[in-house]
């Protein structure tokens, strides 16, 4: 019986900190994740519960009645705003804290939402289109540059669906990103679709510029997580300089093609 009440200590902590690393590598706010993790082990009578996360891992130990104390890690290799798995793991943790489920039922819940790979959303491609041209517009560009943001945005949104997901390094992924938004931007600028390649430029690097992760950081900081935050501006920082990286490179080699 006391194995078993082990068992049952050890599965709910793994099922924890498997969907607070889920929300990690979809850009949740560290203190919401540390919060799911400590809510979950309380809905099933864990009351010494103590979280650790940061931005590339989830710590937790539990203390049970007896005072034996079990420990448990996972580390995040990566992580990218997913606002719909997000949004179901949400709706996962709220459902096992109001209904507290048998745990492997739980379980197959959790691994369904996490094996749901990214998918071509026509929605969220339209998405995609609709903010490049509306930025193209917004800072000073033409209707005409607005179109030719178009296809530029479609072609990021397949780069995201079939390459990204694939666990392609994101700083790789971004400096790319941006390489292909130059070097189209002027292709199309030299053969007379678009007026002004910069305001292409700008509406379609509206779409990975990494602003999301900046005001988290300094909400983080202001929320007291500290480290984390540090970790998100610094990561932010770098994407900013891949993406500039990118740009450089592209122009680099229009320059002398064109």
């Amino acid at each position: 019986m006391e194995e078993k009440n082990q068992n049952e200590l050890e599965k709910v902590l793994s099922l924890a900190l498997d969907l607070g690393k889920g929300m990690v590598q979809c850009g949740a706010e560290i203190n919401r994740v540390e919060e799911t993790v400590l809510r979950i082990c309380y809905a099933y009578n864990i009351k010494k519960t103590e979280v650790f996360s940061v931005i590339s891992m989830v710590y937790a130990t539990v203390i049970s009645e007896k005072g034996e104390t079990h420990t448990q890690m996972r580390r995040i290799y990566s992580n990218a705003p997913n606002f719909r798995r997000l949004e179901n793991l949400n709706a996962l943790s709220r459902k096992i804290c109001a209904e507290t489920p048998d745990i492997d039922r739980a379980r197959k819940d959790l691994e369904k939402l996490l094996g749901d790979k990214r998918h071509f959303d026509v929605f969220i491609c339209l998405g995609y289109i609709v903010a490049a041209m509306s930025f193209a517009v917004f800072f000073g560009g033409s209707l005409l540059d607005a179109a030719a943001a178009a296809p530029i945005a479609l072609i990021l949104y397949l780069m995201n669906v079939y390459i990204k997901s694939n666990g392609v390094n994101r700083l790789f992924f971004t400096a790319l990103s941006a390489a292909v938004i130059g070097f189209l931007a002027e292709v199309f600028v030299h053969f007379g679709f678009g007026h002004n390649a910069d305001m292409i430029m700008i509406g379609d690097v509206m779409l990975i510029i990494p602003g999301l992760m900046l005001i988290n950081s300094v909400r983080e900081m202001l929320c007291g997580d500290v480290m984390s935050g540090l970790l998100r501006l610094l990561e932010s920082i770098i994407l900013a300089m891949a993406i500039a990286c990118g740009f450089a490179a592209s122009m680099l080699l229009t320059g002398s093609i064109l």
